[in-house]
């Protein structure tokens, strides 16, 4: 068995979880695993020194002679204090940025400055400056096979294996005899 496995068992031996029989067989795997054996008494151990510590922390809670003494705080001042502090620095906040808006105004009238191209518009490309550029390269090739134009392929209006539904029975009619 694996380690985490029998530290579980040990655990639920320790805590008498465990009915008769699978306490006796644990036991007997105990009795011929040493490795095991030492594992199995690790946990006990530490299961042990759990519930001890467990056991001291919690019995002062049950007597009412080791019971600290918690006294109360003015918690109406506290919360009142806070409140004013952040009064005090949304309002000084406010102030700030109303004289700092109010500043740097003037009544005259700003001019509107517009940017004026520095280069004329550039030229379009067409296809044939686009193949002198790019031709020969992977990704030029494709990207030009794009651009060109090929005419789709074109169906007779008599046929009538065009239709949708045609080519759907077909398929069917296959699939039926796989």
């Amino acid at each position: 068995m694996k380690r985490e496995r029998i530290e579980r068992l040990a655990i639920d031996v320790a805590a008498g979880e465990l009915n008769e029989d699978a306490e006796a067989l644990l036991n007997a795997y105990l009795a011929e695993h040493p490795k095991a054996k030492q594992w199995a008494e690790q946990m006990l151990t530490t299961y042990e020194k759990t519930q001890e510590a467990i056991a001291e922390k919690t019995s002062w809670a049950n007597t009412t002679a080791g019971t600290p003494f918690v006294g109360k705080k003015p918690t109406g001042w506290v919360k009142w204090r806070s409140v004013g502090r952040w009064a005090a620095v949304v309002t000084f906040s406010i102030i700030i940025g109303f004289a700092a808006g109010r500043w740097g105004t003037t009544d005259e009238a700003m001019g509107i400055a517009l940017m004026e191209p520095t280069r004329g518009p550039a030229p379009v490309k067409t296809v044939s400056d686009l193949k002198e550029k790019y031709a020969g390269t992977f990704w030029g090739d494709k990207m030009l096979a794009l651009l060109e134009h090929r005419p789709a392929q074109q169906y007779k209006a008599d046929l009538h294996s065009v239709s949708l539904w045609d080519r759907y029975r077909l398929y069917k009619k296959e699939k039926r005899y796989e």
